[in-house]
């Protein structure tokens, strides 16, 4: 067995929440850049230009990327020979709670969803999703994850009969909806598979696969490859201004499902697409 300190895992878990809010990741400066450069429409172009500069500000001015700092969402991959003193939940509570008051990062959870909705004032308590795997390894992923995206999410039980062309038919109908006011250009995560409840965390996971990687069995990069260019054909553009590109990229998870069903699960990532991973 290997024991593994919670003031260990607590520091690397604030150095992520910060790291994620103040610094977007290369590749998807690179290619919000590159989008700048080949955009046509004047206002898509100055949108794109006026993204990339708040990339390269925010972290010398040591302000968050975006005002929503959104909730505050764990994917931990922990080994079976790794010791804790507590629950990770629990360390990982108190450290969004330190992270978010000592950078200054906006509360954005309400004790209660419907009725008081009262703030609880720390952002707490995160979201955090826990899979267990051989080794004696703990990987840490942090997702800081904004509203005005996650509201334009959706999840549909199709028919298995549906296939392909219902998920196409799912996911531009969602981008149709959601417009400029989710903040595009999208990371668009799609989960296909698994059950109700299981649908969504595959399409938020598939958010955080590497900008511009491809899915590994060739059908569903193909995939991929139909609906991005479907969504952009839309013209919807960067945050709703027109223009060629709306899509950064298309990623899908898939999972083994019952036989009489197709869930999909459609999760938007803004062009603040802020992640930050350790092990």
């Amino acid at each position: 067995m290997r024991h593994v300190s919670s003031a260990i895992i607590q520091n690397a878990a604030q150095e992520l929440i910060q790291k994620a809010n103040f610094v977007l990741p290369e590749k998807i400066q690179k290619k919000i850049s590159d989008l700048a450069q080949s955009e046509t429409s004047p206002s898509a172009k100055q949108a794109l230009q006026d993204i990339a500069k708040n990339a390269n500000l925010a972290p010398q001015e040591k302000l968050p990327l975006c005002q929503d700092t959104g909730t505050a969402v764990f994917f931990v991959e922990i080994g079976h020979e790794v010791q804790l003193d507590e629950p990770i939940a629990k360390i990982l509570t108190r450290a969004t709670k330190i992270a978010y008051k000592n950078n200054f990062l906006r509360a954005s959870i309400v004790k209660e969803p419907l009725y008081d909705r009262q703030n609880t004032g720390d952002n707490c308590p995160p979201i955090v999703h826990i899979e267990q795997q051989k080794g004696d390894k703990i990987t840490l992923t942090f997702l800081p994850k904004g509203g005005g995206a996650e509201n334009k999410s959706i999840l549909k039980m199709l028919r298995p009969a549906d296939g392909e062309q219902g998920v196409i038919a799912t996911a531009v109908e969602a981008a149709k909806i959601a417009g400029g006011t989710s903040c595009p250009p999208w990371i668009i995560g799609i989960g296909i598979g698994g059950n109700f409840d299981s649908v969504a965390t595959l399409a938020k996971k598939a958010i955080l696969r590497p900008l511009e990687s491809c899915h590994k069995e060739k059908r569903y990069a193909e995939l991929e490859k139909k609906i991005a260019k479907e969504i952009d054909a839309l013209q919807i553009g960067t945050m709703g201004f027109g223009g060629k590109k709306t899509v950064l990229g298309v990623h899908i998870k898939t999972a083994p499902t019952h036989i009489a069903s197709l869930p999909v699960a459609i999760n938007f990532q803004c062009h603040s697409a802020r992640s930050a991973r350790r092990e």
